[in-house]
């Protein structure tokens, strides 16, 4: 036994392999070079192409045992890409398009939510703008309803509401309960015992108001809406004192005195609530020439926010023929109180019609010159500038003009040639006849009878009751 022999046996001894049992070990270059190719290389792989990507193109070599099976070969999906790390990021990528999509389909505002849990990245802005223009077709046809049931209802609002004529038009200018400021800078001597015109009554609060504290001898409340003149007529009633007789929806003294109230009058008093009464009417005339018809009628005439809806609905004409109406149904010495509303209110307004936006386009006779045409054209003698009234906001709180026709003035002629106040289109010279229309319900049926502006009463009440 050689030296080598004997420390190899001993060895084997005393690692439990038999005692006496000699074995050889031999080293197998081929053997160890296969398994640490399994162990470290991709199946078939080589010290020189470790992933075997040659072994995509070449067929599998045959072992040299003759019942050996081909070894398996490991392909890739992608040669560019074997470890698949780009397939990694689109599942990453994928994950985060998901959790945009529930994060914006959800409720609960972006910045009350946590953080992402993924690592994903973010969606194209493209992506993006294109998921917020996609609107669920529940959501859209209820937002496309609600659209047109708001534009019926603005509709519906800019034809009732055309002429101004707003049946809450004192509630968005007064709280409950509170007094007309407008009537703190009237005085009282200006009214009492003289017959008195306010248009554009609405439902009558300041008409009410002046016939029951000023003590006119008979004041008559216009305005183009029948509904408001009938809620004004309602209202006389709820100015009356307790002790005032009410017989339905009028004081009893109108059926005492007139009747049914539909019948003419034979009788008149001076006392509130028979002092006061309301119709239908449209100051502003149709034509130019009616303006010849026109009698002294008033002592006192109020205007008061009507300019813009005059001016929307018949322009620049209808505005100087109101103004030359008010002046000509005037007594000398008589008042037109009058409050304009800026020009600059007219725009919000303008749209609410196809007549209003082109009356607004064509105004060249604007508020500012509304002074100097009342004095120089139409023949006012002076006027005295308000202060404006205090209001619940700050739209209403407008200054109040007072013109004073004089004692001795005469009426100026209507230009109807050129100038800058040309009246109206027709260009003749207006003639007076007895077979031309009735001018307007205010000059043809309430004619006053030849009774002095001091104030002395009629026998009998001016024909402006009938017909009503």
């Amino acid at each position: 036994m050689g030296r080598g022999e004997s420390s190899r046996t001993t060895h084997d001894h005393h690692r439990g392999r038999g005692r006496g049992r000699v074995r050889r070990h031999t080293f197998n270059a081929e053997g160890f070079r296969r398994k640490f190719e399994e162990a470290h290389y991709a199946p078939g792989g080589t010290k020189d192409d470790p992933l075997n990507l040659n072994g995509m193109q070449e067929e599998p070599e045959e072992s040299d045992g003759a019942n050996s099976e081909p070894e398996e070969v490991f392909v890739p999906k992608d040669v560019r890409d074997p470890l698949g790390l780009r397939t990694i990021k689109k599942e990453k990528r994928k994950r985060g398009v998901k959790e945009h999509r529930s994060r914006s389909n959800s409720p609960i505002p972006a910045k009350m939510k946590k953080g992402n849990s993924t690592d994903g990245g973010s969606l194209p802005a493209e992506t993006e703008s294109k998921k917020s223009e996609a609107v669920d077709p529940a959501k859209d046809g209820a937002k496309a309803e609600e659209q047109e049931t708001r534009k019926s209802k603005k509709q519906y609002f800019n034809q009732k509401y055309i002429y101004g004529n707003f049946d809450r038009y004192y509630g968005a200018r007064l709280d409950h309960g509170q007094k007309d400021s407008r009537l703190e800078v009237l005085q009282r001597e200006w009214f009492e015992k003289k017959t008195v015109l306010d248009i554009g009554c609405n439902v009558g609060f300041v008409t009410l108001a002046i016939a029951k504290e000023y003590g006119p001898r008979r004041i008559l409340g216009i305005d183009i809406d029948e509904h408001l003149v009938g809620v004004a007529r309602k209202n006389i009633r709820h100015y009356c004192d307790h002790d005032i007789q009410l017989s339905g929806k009028f004081p009893a003294s109108f059926c005492n005195q007139f009747g049914p109230v539909s019948t003419l009058p034979t009788t008149f008093k001076t006392k509130f609530p028979d002092n006061v009464w309301f119709r239908k009417e449209n100051f502003v005339l149709e034509k130019d020439e009616f303006l010849e018809q026109v009698k002294e009628e008033f002592d006192v005439i109020l205007a008061l926010s009507v300019t813009k809806w005059i001016h929307l609905n018949w322009g620049d004409d209808g505005m100087r023929r109101f103004f030359i109406r008010a002046f000509k149904q005037l007594r000398p010495g008589g008042r037109f109180i009058l409050e304009p509303q800026a020009f600059s209110t007219y725009k919000k307004r303008s749209s609410m019609s196809d007549v209003h936006r082109e009356n607004y386009a064509r105004i060249e006779f604007k508020p500012a010159d509304f002074e100097m045409y009342l004095l120089e054209t139409v023949g006012f003698d002076r006027v005295e500038h308000l202060d404006a009234p205090p209001a619940k906001t700050k739209g209403f709180q407008r200054p109040i003009d007072v013109y004073v026709k004089g004692t001795s003035n005469q009426p100026k002629p209507v230009d109807h040639g050129a100038g800058p106040y040309l009246c109206g289109p027709n260009r003749t010279t207006p003639h007076s006849t007895t077979d031309s229309p009735v001018v307007g319900r205010v000059a043809a049926e309430f004619v006053s009878t030849a009774t002095p502006s001091s104030g002395a009463e009629a026998s009998e009440i001016s024909p402006m009751y009938q017909n009503t």
